[in-house]
């Protein structure tokens, strides 16, 4: 009945607001949500009104995401008002009545639907224990990841004008890690009001050792700009911009190399890119053991320094391993990469007929003398 009421205000209006909010029994302190849904009503609601009142505009009173699938087509507009406190009612009419522009942008990823989301396999966990399974892929890394559609993107908001954004560049082709590097892109307001704009930059690592995700969120900066006004928008970005953390070291770490520079109105949304190379600063500790692969051997520039020429060697003078190239036709297989990622002490015993000293041995000899004699 009260649907059919609001069904019929909605037909004699000229505008039709609805307010959602999500019940208690929903959402709440003290436990977590089992789905991402409006309520049956509540959806049937949004759908009969805007079946019938094409200006229907859903303002939305919730303290996480919800899906829109079922009902978002229908409405001109959506207005995400999470959870307000005292002051939210007149900053709704404020942004409804345009006497204020809305500038802010999604700190959320919106899914389209709840098994999309990247902790959906291990929540909510058994026998007393959730395993945070999705690692460093959270949020929009994981849509990332994972090429998945989503309604919103991180980062996303619209207002009631536009950005223009142009000349993106960096301020060196080429820099090092404790230099940092600063990011310049100008930006317009292409439409007819005052408004704000959140550019972001995000940064893409080419090759690292560890993975990592493909863009990663490093700066952003808000700017006000009046109807046809340009500014000039810089962000930093500072060494850990371009870092990982490296359990094995146990530290942040810089790798030298290129990386991409993304600048963008939301994660989805990059309007410009430059490329830097990064020269790394860091003198990083030998941290291999009897266990490491050949691979882990020739990452290690001491390491390297040592490996390097048995290895050639002894592939040279053919053995076990005896391949004409990187693809072994005789036994179809990537010789090389098989061999990189097989511990250095193993590749010993594969070849100790030919060997002057157990493997063993050799192994431990050249530990120490990466590490020192008296290890």
């Amino acid at each position: 009945g009260l649907i059919d009421e609001a069904v019929g205000l909605a037909q004699t209006a000229d505008v039709a607001l609805l307010y959602i909010a999500l019940p208690s029994f929903k959402e709440s302190e003290g436990y977590d949500r089992a789905d991402l849904d409006l309520t049956a009503q509540q959806v049937a609601l949004i759908q009969a009104v805007t079946a019938v009142q094409p200006n229907t505009v859903v303002i939305l009173n919730n303290g996480a995401p919800v899906v829109m699938g079922d009902w978002i087509d229908g409405t001109a507009a959506v207005l995400e008002a999470w959870m307000m406190g005292q002051a939210g009612g007149g900053a709704i009419a404020d942004v409804l009545f345009g006497r204020v522009n809305p500038s802010g942008k999604l700190t959320e990823t919106v899914p389209l639907r709840l098994t999309d989301t990247p902790a959906h396999l291990n929540f909510p966990g058994e026998n007393g224990v959730v395993r945070y399974g999705e690692g460093l892929f959270i949020g929009y890394r994981y849509y990332d990841a994972r090429n998945v559609a989503v309604q919103f993107p991180f980062g996303y908001g619209l207002s009631y004008t536009t950005f223009a954004y142009n000349n993106v560049r960096v301020s060196a082709e080429n820099f090092r890690d404790v230099d940092g590097l600063t990011v310049a892109v100008d930006v317009t307001n292409a439409g007819p009001v005052a408004g704000k704009e959140i550019v972001q930059v995000y940064v893409h690592d080419h090759a690292a050792r560890l993975v990592r995700p493909y863009k990663e969120l490093k700066g952003f900066a808000k700017v006000s700009l009046q109807p046809g006004e340009t500014q000039t928008v810089t962000i930093p970005l500072d060494f850990r911009a371009f870092a990982y953390y490296d359990p094995a070291y146990r530290q942040w770490v810089t790798e030298s190399g290129q990386f991409d520079i993304l600048v963008g109105a939301s994660s989805a949304d990059i309007r410009g890119r430059a490329t830097a190379t990064l020269c790394s600063t860091l003198q990083l500790p030998t941290i291999l053991h009897d266990e490491s692969t050949i691979r882990a051997w020739f990452s290690d520039p001491a390491g390297r320094e040592l490996v390097a020429p048995i290895f050639d060697e002894m592939m040279k003078n053919g053995g076990m391993f005896s391949a004409d190239g990187p693809e072994d036709q005789s036994i179809g297989m990537d010789m090389i990469n098989f061999l990189m990622d097989l511990p250095l002490r193993s590749f010993f015993h594969f070849q100790e007929t030919s060997l002057t000293q157990p493997p063993d041995d050799i192994t431990n000899q050249l530990l120490e003398q990466v590490y020192g004699v008296g290890r």
